[in-house]
């Protein structure tokens, strides 16, 4: 089953969202894998449901895990038995990222400008029993301005700089061992690029540790200006999910209190110094 890196473009993935820590080795997993698409031609949402083997990738340390997934409108459930036992419950099931989408010219700068909005909402009011909320929302909304710049950056980047696609294809272990034959050439020259893009586009870039490796191996230089920034960074992307999945609160059902306005204010202000960071480092000159 996909880990994020997958083949192909003439079909679109039928994808869940699943967070979940490995059993080996204890690193958390953020992925985006592939299951079996819904029943969509059945009269009753109930009778959707469908099954397949399934297996699952550690990003930290390449175990494999083995064995069933049951998929309903709601959510994606995994049953895995081998080498361990245990249960994964995946978000509702979607269909993956859009082939057809074309990144914006000046992603920077659309990011910039929601940085900006989101900064002036931070404080806005929320409901009496829930006072963090909407500056819970900012803070997602930030992350997700931060994703889609980074994304689009990196995209445009390799699409239109054959030299940063061969760094990436050099130093990536996973994008450099993408296979194209030698008649997918022979019918189209870009098809290792279009191959390229379309395993970035399954990237889930709230995921700073791989975009960090990502960004060193296509352009030399990491996401941060300073540690100042992955020390406020790294941890609030494991908050977003408390955000987005959980309404705020933790595995343990607690609710974050850690939103107050300078929280949210100095969280945009690290992202906004690190898209002003990729944007100095990917515009200059590249040394190769």
């Amino acid at each position: 089953m996909a880990d994020g890196l997958s083949g192909g473009t003439e079909m679109q993935d039928f994808t869940s969202h699943i967070y979940w820590e490995c059993p080996e080795c204890g690193h958390s997993n953020d992925q985006e894998v592939s299951v079996p698409e819904l029943n969509f031609s059945a009269e009753n949402t109930s009778d959707m449901a469908v099954d397949d083997q399934a297996e699952i990738e550690c990003e930290g340390c390449d175990t494999v895990y083995m064995g069933h997934v049951w998929v309903n409108a709601g959510e994606a459930v995994f049953e895995l038995e081998d080498p361990h036992q245990f249960t994964v419950h995946g978000d509702m099931p979607m269909y993956g990222p859009d082939e057809d989408y074309e990144p914006p010219t000046d992603p920077h700068s659309i990011a910039l400008e929601s940085f900006r909005q989101l900064t002036i909402m931070v404080g806005a009011p929320s409901p009496e029993n829930d006072p963090q909320f909407t500056n819970r929302l900012i803070f997602a909304g930030a992350v997700s301005s931060l994703e889609a710049c980074l994304g689009d950056t990196l995209i445009n980047a390799v699409r239109s700089k054959a030299a940063v696609r061969d760094e990436l294809l050099k130093n990536n272990q996973k994008l450099g061992s993408i296979s194209i034959s030698a008649a997918e050439l022979a019918a189209n020259p870009q098809a290792v690029t279009l191959r390229v893009v379309h395993d970035l586009k399954a990237i889930l870039y709230h995921n700073l540790e791989v975009v960090n490796v990502l960004y060193r191996d296509a352009f030399g230089v990491g996401l941060f200006p300073s540690k100042d920034q992955s020390d406020i960074l790294f941890p609030a992307m494991r908050k977003r999910h408390d955000c987005v999945h959980r309404n705020g609160c933790d595995k343990e059902g607690n609710k974050l209190t850690d939103f107050d306005d300078d929280y949210v204010r100095s969280t945009i202000d690290a992202m906004i110094a690190v898209v002003d960071h990729v944007e100095d480092a990917t515009s200059e000159d590249l040394p190769f």
